[in-house]
């Protein structure tokens, strides 16, 4: 009898760190866009994940990225879905969508203009606050036809407000809501805001986000919370 001891059979099958942040992916997809993810190919080496294929309006590309983005272990995005055309859906068309929803769907994006060449649309006008600003970017991007948004939009609330004065709305604004605000970090530079902390999800941390766009004289925010481990 042989005292070799046998070959050790390796399982190729045993899913690499790369597979299984596709197959997180994927899974997300599925199941916050349903049939709209059926199209979209999710590839990944080394954390850097490249997402192709195609979906019907540019909202979906944006959402199908910021689900990937909240997946751990990825490090960039390379985000080359395609969106949809229509060779019926003209320039024309598209400007006259985008201005019925930005009209009738929020108050605050009423006095909003837009401009449509090659299916790239450019937003002008005057909103109080950065949120406002967001809302229309994000109703155009659902509109059949738009390719990309282009942000002309001019926030009227900036330069009204000290940094101080903006940081402390934000603390208030934060003390009123569910979030654990005290984890929360805050600088304000010209309008300009940065937040710091960890917050127990990205659904938190989304919210603090969208507190601090909402408050006058914010012009910009830099999102740095994260999501906290061993809670």
């Amino acid at each position: 009898m042989s005292n070799k001891r046998k070959n050790v059979i390796i399982d190729d099958k045993i899913p690499t760190k790369d597979q299984l942040i596709v197959d997180y992916i994927k899974d997300q997809l599925e199941e916050k866009m349903e049939e709209s993810a059926m199209d979209i190919n999710v590839f990944c080496k080394d954390g850097y994940v490249h997402m192709s294929g195609m979906v019907d309006v540019l909202a979906e590309k944006k959402f199908a990225e910021e689900v990937a983005s909240k997946i751990q272990g990825v490090r960039k995005i390379e985000n080359k879905i395609t969106i949809a055309m229509d060779s019926n859906i003209n320039d024309k068309h598209i400007e006259k969508e985008v201005l019925n929803k930005l009209h009738h769907s929020n108050d605050s994006t009423v006095g909003i203009g837009a401009k449509v060449e090659k299916g790239v649309v450019s937003l002008m006008g005057h909103v109080d606050t950065l949120k406002n600003c967001h809302v229309a970017m994000r109703l155009t991007a659902e509109v059949r036809g738009v390719k990309d948004v282009v942000n002309n939009i001019n926030i009227e609330s900036h330069g009204k407000y000290t940094d101080d004065a903006i940081s402390n709305k934000i603390l208030e604004e934060l003390s009123k809501s569910p979030l654990d605000y005290r984890d929360i970090t805050r600088r304000v530079s010209n309008g300009e805001v940065t937040l710091w902390g960890a917050l127990d999800t990205y659904k938190d941390i989304e919210m603090a986000k969208e507190i601090a766009m909402g408050v006058e004289g914010v012009i910009k925010v830099r999102n740095n919370i994260h999501v906290a481990k061993n809670r």
